[in-house]
C-alpha cells in the first residue's frame, strides 16, 4: 500500500516552545496564588455595601478560586483545603462545604474578553458525560439505554486561541449549535466588538445562520453540505456560498478560507479541557449539570489567561 499523499503545505511548527513550556508551568502558579488575600477586607466591604440581609463573609475571589479547584475536588474536599489554608495563615478564615456549594453554584461563567476588538470566531459543540458510574455499574444496574450527555457549545477566536463564550444544555433540550452560536456571537457584538469571519462545520450550513452572517457583515468559512442546493430558498447569501464552494471544490475552498483554523478554535479547547478536567459531570440535578459543564470551560479560560498575562 502506497503512502497517502496529504494535500496542502507540510505542517511547520512555529511555536516558541520555551515560552509555551513556561506558560504551562505558570498555570500551576494560578492554583496557589494568594496575593489577592491582601484585599480580603476591602473586597468584602465592597460586596456588602448596601446589601440587604446577611452579609458576605468570604470574598468572591476566594469562591472563584474554589470553583476552579472544584474541577478536581468535591465540596467537602474544598472545605478541607480551605481549612488547612486558614490553619497555615494563608487566608483569614475558611468556609464550610455548604457555603462553598451555594456560592460556587452561583459563580458567573461569562468569559471575560477585551472589548472594543475585532474578532474572528469559530463555533462548535461537544459532549460531556452525565454520570460517573463506570461501565461495569451501568451494565449491571443500568437500563442499558443510550445515555444522554451535556452538550457544550463554545465560540472562540482561533487566531488568538481565546475562548469567547460557552453555553451548556442537556442533549435534545437546548438550542442547536448554530442557534446557540448565533446567540453567543450576538452577545460578543453587543459588548462593543466586531466579528470579521465565522468558521463552522457542516452543521452550521443553515439558511438562518447565513442570513445572520449577512446581516452582521461577517465573512463565512462554513463547510457546505455535499447535497446543498444552489437555489436561495430564503437565503441569497447561502446560495452564493454554495455556488462558490461547488465551483472551487473543497480543497481550494478550504485553502482560500483557512478552514483548518477552525480546529484550534474549537477542537483544541474541547481536547484541552477534557484532558485536564475529564469529561464526566459529577452533579446530579440537570440545571447543576449544565452549570458544571460551563464552569469547566470557564475555569480553563481563567487558568490559561492568567498564565498568558504573567
Amino acid at each position: 500500500m502506497g503512502k497517502t499523499v496529504r494535500w496542502g503545505k507540510p505542517f511547520k511548527d512555529e511555536r516558541d516552545w520555551p515560552d509555551y513550556n513556561e506558560e504551562l508551568v505558570v498555570r500551576g502558579v494560578f492554583l496557589l496564588e494568594f496575593d489577592w488575600v491582601k484585599n480580603w477586607d476591602k473586597e468584602l466591604d465592597q460586596m456588602n455595601e448596601g446589601k440587604v440581609g446577611a452579609r458576605y463573609e468570604f470574598p468572591e475571589t476566594l469562591i472563584e478560586l474554589q470553583a476552579v479547584w472544584g474541577q478536581w475536588l468535591d465540596v467537602r474536599g474544598l472545605e478541607g483545603c480551605a481549612r488547612q489554608l486558614a490553619k497555615q495563615g494563608l487566608i483569614p478564615d475558611f468556609d464550610d462545604y455548604t457555603t462553598i456549594w451555594r456560592r460556587v453554584s452561583k459563580v458567573k461563567t461569562k468569559i471575560k474578553i477585551e472589548n472594543g476588538q475585532a474578532y474572528d470566531v469559530s463555533s462548535d459543540g461537544s459532549g460531556l458525560k452525565m454520570n460517573c458510574a463506570g461501565e461495569y455499574r451501568e451494565d449491571k444496574y443500568g437500563d442499558r439505554k443510550r445515555k444522554k450527555f451535556i452538550k457544550v457549545t463554545i465560540t472562540a477566536d482561533p487566531r488568538r486561541k481565546k475562548l469567547l463564550a460557552v453555553d451548556a444544555c442537556i442533549e435534545g433540550e437546548g438550542d442547536s449549535e448554530p442557534v446557540a452560536a448565533q446567540a453567543q456571537i450576538t452577545g460578543i457584538i453587543e459588548d462593543g466588538n466586531s466579528i470579521l469571519r465565522a468558521w463552522g462545520d457542516g452543521s452550521f450550513d443553515t439558511r438562518p445562520f447565513f442570513n445572520f452572517l449577512e446581516k452582521n457583515d461577517i465573512e463565512s468559512a462554513v463547510k457546505i453540505r455535499k447535497n446543498a442546493s444552489t437555489k436561495s430558498k430564503g437565503s441569497m447569501r447561502r446560495a452564493r456560498e454554495v455556488r462558490n464552494y461547488k465551483r472551487k471544490g473543497y480543497a481550494e475552498w478550504a485553502k482560500e478560507n483557512e478552514y483548518g483554523l477552525r480546529w484550534p478554535g474549537t477542537e483544541g479547547f474541547f481536547s484541552a479541557v477534557k484532558r485536564k478536567f475529564g469529561e464526566k459531570i459529577r452533579s446530579k440535578k440537570p440545571e447543576n449539570m449544565c452549570l458544571e459543564g460551563e464552569r469547566r470551560f470557564w475555569a480553563y479560560d481563567r487558568i490559561s489567561e492568567y498564565a498568558k498575562n504573567r
